[in-house]
């Protein structure tokens, strides 16, 4: 697909980048992260080398429009790089979820503001026009930028997207004024990605989306027939191969039951679900039309632990939306007592031009969700100590991701961060690096473990 790029677009912007070095910097979420992987792919294929900041001539900020910290961070990093660039004439492209008040701003500060969907076609673009801010015309030769092979940052563990954008609309968010409805990729292309992922020795495959539960696309096997997210996971789950399976992001009103006993019948899927609540306050929760009730919630959560109960449960919360009242919080805090989150991203709210929520006066003062913000982090410390202190004693499987001086760290199969020693025997060649393991835990802290290895577990299952 890069073929038409090559040779004739580089010879027309070697006076724009001399020296073809590339540097990436990512801000959001992991769908951001895996359309980075995208854009590094994109520019190795056209004769570009990833490079530190300093050194690079060409500089992609994908950026999150979804928080105004993302923004605040992003501005004050387009600051440092201009500031250091004066004699390097450092080119700066701006991408990712982009609300158009944030375009603006942006507007005299960035070289380039492109959009993701048209990736394929950007080192045109950049050929074509002097401007800043350029106006694309999706021409992708009728192709979406999630069918382009990444540039996996990992050799252990990779982003898989099978879907973009929202069609919720929560009053709160800018998803689908930055990325657009709903769209799917087809099911062959993302069995054909994890397929190839498998085949490479990859040990982590996580599904992204906004909404993976909406996932539905064209079943191929039966005329007219569909597949929704719990066949995709059963199918992918039927590819032979030792690799753990996951998925971000999931909504609580499109989570079927079918969905629910895929943590009991898919062997490759993790104990862990991702599950966002925003608020325990159902007064709250319609105000942000997220269309379930606390009681649905609930509900939803007791049949999951029903199912699995060495479930992992994370949530977001946002505190300080509108006209949130002080027993609208503490009805989020009960929340949490009872569901005791093993982890929580708690975010003050920020409002988003263009959103639904932008048009509520922002009446919670910063010092007051600060205060809401701090409350429910001490209940998450506690309940995430507690939930992790139930742990020592047991024998669980790890996946080994880095090493730092005698010490092994990873995930175990929980999605819980764990620290090892180095066995004192060793092991084959010394490097547990991307290998599962069996590790017993010794210890328990607020956001990880400490665990001694057992053995090495086998290859293949």
């Amino acid at each position: 697909m890069f073929s038409s790029l090559t040779k004739p677009i580089l010879t027309k912007i070697q006076n724009k980048f001399k020296e073809k070095k590339y540097h990436i910097i990512t801000y959001g979420c992991q769908m951001n992260k895996a359309d980075s992987e995208r854009i590094a792919s994109v520019l190795e294929k056209n004769g570009f080398k990833k490079s530190g900041l300093n050194q690079a001539d060409l500089v992609i900020l994908n950026l999150c429009s979804v928080r105004q910290t993302a923004i605040d961070k992003a501005w004050g990093k387009l600051r440092e790089i201009r500031k250091t660039s004066k004699t390097q004439k450092t080119q700066i492209i701006l991408t990712g979820c982009i609300l158009n008040e944030d375009k603006k701003k942006f507007k005299d500060k960035a070289d380039w503001i492109l959009d993701i969907n048209e990736l394929a076609d950007w080192l045109k673009i950049i050929k074509a026009v002097k401007y800043k801010n350029a106006k694309t015309q999706n021409n992708n030769n009728g192709k979406d930028y999630l069918c382009i092979q990444p540039s996996y940052a990992s050799k252990i563990s990779a982003y898989v997207p099978i879907m973009t954008g929202c069609n919720n609309f929560c009053t709160y968010c800018a998803v689908p004024y930055t990325r657009g409805r709903e769209r799917y990729r087809p099911l062959g292309e993302i069995l054909k990605e994890i397929k190839r992922l498998i085949r490479k020795k990859y040990k982590f495959i996580t599904l992204l989306g906004q909404n993976v539960n909406s996932y539905k696309a064209a079943d191929p096997r039966q005329k007219n027939g569909a597949v929704d997210f719990a066949g995709l996971l059963k199918m992918i789950d039927k590819i032979p191969g030792n690799y753990w399976l996951s998925f971000i992001t999931s909504h609580p009103k499109d989570l079927s039951d079918e969905l629910i006993r895929c943590f009991k019948e898919c062997k490759h899927l993790i104990p862990y679900l991702h599950l966002p609540v925003q608020s325990g306050s159902n007064q709250i929760l319609n105000a942000m039309n997220r269309g379930y009730s606390i009681q649905k919630y609930l509900k939803l959560v007791k049949k999951i632990r029903k199912i699995n109960p060495a479930i992992n449960l994370s949530t977001d919360i946002i505190v300080g939306f509108p006209n949130e009242t002080e027993a609208d919080f503490q009805k989020t805090a009960e929340l949490m007592k009872e569901i005791k989150f093993d982890m929580a991203y708690i975010a003050r709210y920020s409002p988003r031009p263009g959103t639904a929520a932008f048009k509520l006066k922002n009446n919670i003062s910063e010092s007051e969700k600060k205060r809401r913000e701090k409350i429910l982090t001490e209940i998450l410390e506690k309940t995430a100590l507690e939930n992790n202190q139930k742990m020592i004693g047991k024998e669980i499987e790890m996946l080994v991701e880095d090493k730092k001086n005698k010490n092994y760290f990873g995930r175990t199969k929980n999605f819980k961060n764990i620290k090892i020693s180095a066995p004192e025997n060793g092991s084959p060649k010394n490097n547990l690096i991307g290998k599962f393991i069996k590790v017993k835990i010794i210890k328990a802290n607020i956001w990880n473990l400490e665990g001694k290895f057992c053995k090495e577990l086998p290859e293949s299952k």
